[in-house]
């Protein structure tokens, strides 16, 4: 006599029918894969196999930003609370959870895989990366940055990690350094006309790329020494007192504007 049997073992496999809301995308170290936060949940896109799957996981409210390690072993999803999950990505468990109680806008993993920087309202605070162990507190902070006078927006770092860059509601963007004893930072880049709403430390020591809201891409570069004859570089800062510095020896080497409207996102390709 055949006797049914009732299954309570079920397992999350796949999500359907749900579209992107907002977040950011990222790519996997590889090239091979796409993140991207579907309401309160995470979807790899395998672009090589033309596949999708939805981790098992959820935040609480839809995901306002994520960020993967360069070794592709720690995700990070933050959602419009500001309440961050832990996450082994190649086995898609939490291992913890965390409350940084203010909305974050960006998060970002340096390139040495060592630190991840996050936007907490108008500071950029840099946090150590959490081992794949289970801790009771695997989040700690390294140093809070001020500086900004509203909400950060955009972060970016240099490519030997020593560096990072800032850009905010207030119409300026901020490099700062790793190192508390280093000389002339934080850098303050000022002159822009709406939010900054991309920031990059270029390839080339000394170089860094705004854009903003209006469309305007602006490059900057850090006056060398020796450079000293012909005509001088317009320099938007000086010195202040105190031994604190703004723009000193920075100044403004191209601009373009993207003449069709209001820019909403832009990503640079740094290696091109």
């Amino acid at each position: 006599k055949w006797r049914g049997e009732m299954r309570f073992n079920f397992e999350f496999s796949n999500l359907c029918g749900t579209v992107y809301s907002e977040g950011n995308l990222i790519f996997s170290p590889d090239g091979g894969s796409l993140l991207s936060p579907v309401g309160n949940r995470v979807t790899v896109f395998d672009l090589e196999n033309s596949k999708s799957v939805t981790l098992p996981f959820e935040n609480g409210r839809n995901i306002s930003c994520l960020a993967l390690s360069p070794n592709a072993s720690v995700l990070i999803t933050v959602d419009e609370d500001g309440r961050a999950l832990l996450i082994n990505y190649k086995r898609g468990t939490v291992l913890n959870r965390f409350n940084f109680k203010s909305k974050v806008s960006c998060i970002t993993f340096s390139p040495c895989g060592v630190y991840f920087a996050a936007s907490h309202g108008k500071n950029v605070e840099v946090w150590a990366t959490p081992s794949l162990a289970r801790e009771y507190a695997p989040f700690v902070l390294h140093r809070t940055y001020p500086g900004h006078f509203d909400e950060v927006l955009c972060i970016d770092w240099a490519a030997d990690s020593s560096h990072l860059i800032s850009g905010s509601r207030d119409l300026t963007a901020r490099i700062f350094s790793l190192d508390r004893q280093e000389e002339g930072f934080p850098v303050s880049l000022t002159g822009h006309r709406e939010s900054v709403i991309a920031a990059y430390l270029g390839k080339e020591e000394g170089s860094a790329i705004t854009v903003t809201r209006d469309g305007a891409y602006i490059e900057w570069r850090k006056r060398k020494p020796e450079d000293e004859d012909g005509e001088q570089p317009l320099v938007l800062g000086k010195r202040k007192e105190g031994g604190r510095h703004t723009t000193q020896g920075w100044h403004l080497h191209d601009r373009h504007f993207f003449m069709q409207g209001k820019a909403q996102c832009a990503t640079l390709h740094k290696k091109s």
